[in-house]
């Protein structure tokens, strides 16, 4: 069964946030980060969706931006040269053990597995390429589903939230353009991409432009 079937169910909010949920349409507009230096956007004419199914945080079917926020902690560099470029990694607060979809949904599996040396902090992580030079990384895993060379798809469920690489459980995940990988499946290089028009199934169905620091995102 596709997870990610049309529902149009308004959750409400539980102790994971205060108050009720509004429909997208009733929702203000956030404003537009700026991209930085040296980053690039996610091209909004190519897939992207949020990374959660509706079992999310219980049920709730929604997760709050929280943690790092771009430029903050390890979410740093735009387009260092030998390094793992994370400016515009999102962390989501979820629990142990909820479902990850790969944010760019369809593509391949390049790596499956703890992180080399020199990336222990990510934990148990999956590289997905989408295409065109896009990849997408979803970190700190309790479990990974599938394995290098695997195609997966929008509604594959490819591993669950962890805190491996020594973090309490949530999902760190980042948008990649033209990165590498090491022999050993370290991924660096390249430019961070800001996520731009994530598609989300309930709140009202719609998209999501930007995600602002403290931000709501459901699934």
């Amino acid at each position: 069964m596709n997870i990610r079937r049309w529902l149009s169910a308004i959750v409400v909010a539980t102790t994971l946030g205060a108050g009720a949920l509004l429909p997208a349409s009733a929702e203000a507009a956030p404003a537009s980060p700026s991209t930085a230096s040296g980053c690039v956007d996610w091209p909004t004419n190519k897939f992207l969706q949020t990374p959660l199914t509706v079992s999310a945080n219980g049920g709730a079917g929604y997760a709050w931006q929280n943690g790092s926020y771009y430029g903050e902690g390890y979410h740093v560099n735009c387009n260092t040269a030998l390094q793992m470029n994370q400016y515009y990694a999102l962390d989501l607060g979820l629990r142990e053990g909820d479902q990850v979809l790969a944010p760019g949904g369809p593509g391949t599996v390049l790596y499956a597995g703890w992180a080399p040396s020199g990336w222990q902090t990510c934990g148990q992580y999956i590289i997905v390429d989408h295409g065109g030079g896009w990849w997408s990384v979803v970190c700190h895993l309790s479990k990974i589903l599938v394995s290098r060379g695997q195609h997966v798809t929008d509604a594959t469920i490819i591993g669950l939230v962890g805190g491996t690489g020594g973090f309490a459980p949530h999902l760190h995940f980042s948008l990649m353009y033209n990165a590498k990988l090491t022999a050993a499946g370290g991924v660096y290089g390249g430019q961070s991409a800001q996520p731009r028009h994530l598609f989300h199934l309930s709140c009202g169905k719609g998209y999501y432009e930007y995600i602002t620091k403290g931000q709501q995102v459901c699934y």
